[in-house]
């Protein structure tokens, strides 16, 4: 199968939704109502993490953008070395996560 090497496009609009992520990361809302809803799964140690965000913004971002954005977001708050533990990193607007369950999931859950 043949090898594509492309670069990586970042659309303003990307930057913009990774900046809103970003400062909910370092000073998150105590409205249990507001959006973004980070759920980031750290067991401790060198485990893999998870992260899901949970927003309705994400209409009309792919699935591989979401992911970009929310992995660029968590290195510019976390840095390089933990956005390495990272294993899945996924947006679902709040309609994608009703039906995938992820509204089920309380907070200690994910802590």
């Amino acid at each position: 199968m043949p090898l594509h090497k492309t670069s990586r496009i970042i659309k303003p609009a990307h930057l913009a939704l990774q900046r809103e992520l970003v400062e909910e990361w370092q000073n998150p809302s105590n409205d249990r109502t507001a959006e973004p809803v980070i759920y980031e799964a750290d067991p401790g140690s060198n485990e893999p993490i998870e992260l899901y965000v949970v927003w309705s913004k994400w209409h009309g971002v792919s699935a591989a953008n979401r992911s970009e954005v929310i992995l660029d977001a968590f290195e510019a708050v976390r840095g390089r070395n933990q956005v390495r533990r990272v294993a899945i990193a996924t947006g679902w607007t709040p309609e994608e996560a009703r039906e995938s369950g992820l509204e089920t999931l309380k907070d200690d859950d994910v802590e």
